[in-house]
């Protein structure tokens, strides 16, 4: 599911200070990049989720465990403009996952230069031993375009984006990031602990679907209190979310037609963000997710229970 939640956020300028301050200071909720200025995050997605169908009369269930990441590195353009226009690459792209179906189990790992795939238990795949090199030229590839291209947008005082151009491989993973593709949405202004401020938006494909009206998420972000780590004063930013309660049709890439219903998914989490320097410290979001796919596959009805548990997590370098 499409973090968007969580991937726009961003604080302020108050000046730093060696006492502790008052827990009633305000905290300005603005991003701040500046001209040629670098920032460098690493991201995580840990992914489990469990389906329950049934496929010619007979019942299955399809389980997956994913864990991927990347660097995230953010460069302010030469020219100061506001918002300010930024270049986003990868780096350290790595992703595993195993799935299972029945007694069918497959695991795999994919880095660049490094792939290994085990199927039932019987390696097929493994780039250091040669192993299966059909297969291991198509993920070296990709992993290669998204490591050595680049994306430009720009940023907001809030963290929203502007439009995204470059590599669509690279947009579309931002993307899957989170709502926005960067951080958790920010207020964009000077707020008190203890107040909040909303954001909405529209997510277009769900898992292998492509939607054929996007769901809407809405979620809400506090500043809840001044936190000290590292002997900074950072701001925390709680965040929740929740889908609107609608029933979704779609379409998968074997042109599939399915009704989504008993849509529940919702997401909790928090973030750290300095507001001596305007840029976020780190920042964790869980979300769940349970909704139920029922279509039609080789001209039988065909249902999908599924339930699933993501977290994302950032933290700058």
């Amino acid at each position: 599911m499409r973090c968007r939640v969580f991937i726009a956020v961003v604080l302020a300028v108050l000046p730093a200070v060696s006492h502790a301050g008052d827990e009633n200071d305000p905290a300005d909720l603005r991003l701040r990049i500046a001209p040629n200025e670098t920032l460098k995050y690493v991201w995580t997605i840990n992914s489990a989720s469990e389906s329950r169908g049934q496929e010619k009369g007979k019942s299955f269930t399809l389980t997956s465990d994913s864990a991927s990441g990347m660097t995230l590195i953010m460069k302010g353009m030469p020219m100061k403009h506001d918002p300010q226009p930024l270049s986003i690459r990868f780096q350290n792209f790595s992703w595993r996952e195993k799935r299972a179906i029945g007694e069918s189990v497959v695991d795999a790992t994919v880095s660049r230069g490094h792939m290994k795939c085990i199927e039932n238990g019987k390696l097929t795949v493994d780039s250091d031993n040669d192993v299966g090199l059909d297969r291991i030229k198509e993920y070296e590839q990709h992993i290669k375009r998204m490591e050595e291209g680049e994306i430009r947008t720009t940023l907001d005082a809030a963290g929203l984006p502007g439009e995204i151009q470059g590599d669509t491989a690279m947009a579309e993973t931002l993307k899957n990031g989170g709502a926005h593709g960067i951080f958790p949405i920010l207020a964009g202004k000077e707020l008190k602990s203890g107040e909040s401020w909303e954001d909405s938006f529209n997510i277009s494909e769900m898992g292998e679907f492509k939607l054929a009206r996007p769901a809407v998420v809405r979620a809400k972000m506090t500043f809840s209190k001044w936190e000290t780590k590292d002997g900074k004063r950072l701001a925390r930013i709680d965040l929740t979310s929740a889908w609107d309660s609608q029933e979704l049709r779609g379409e998968n890439p074997d042109g599939m037609l399915a009704k989504i219903i008993n849509v529940d998914c919702h997401g909790t989490g928090t973030c750290l963000f300095d507001p001596a320097t305007g840029h976020y410290v780190d920042g964790s979001v869980t979300y769940s997710s349970r909704y139920r796919i029922e279509g039609e596959s080789n001209g039988q009805s065909a249902g999908l229970d599924v339930t699933g548990k993501s977290k994302f997590t950032f933290m700058a370098q």
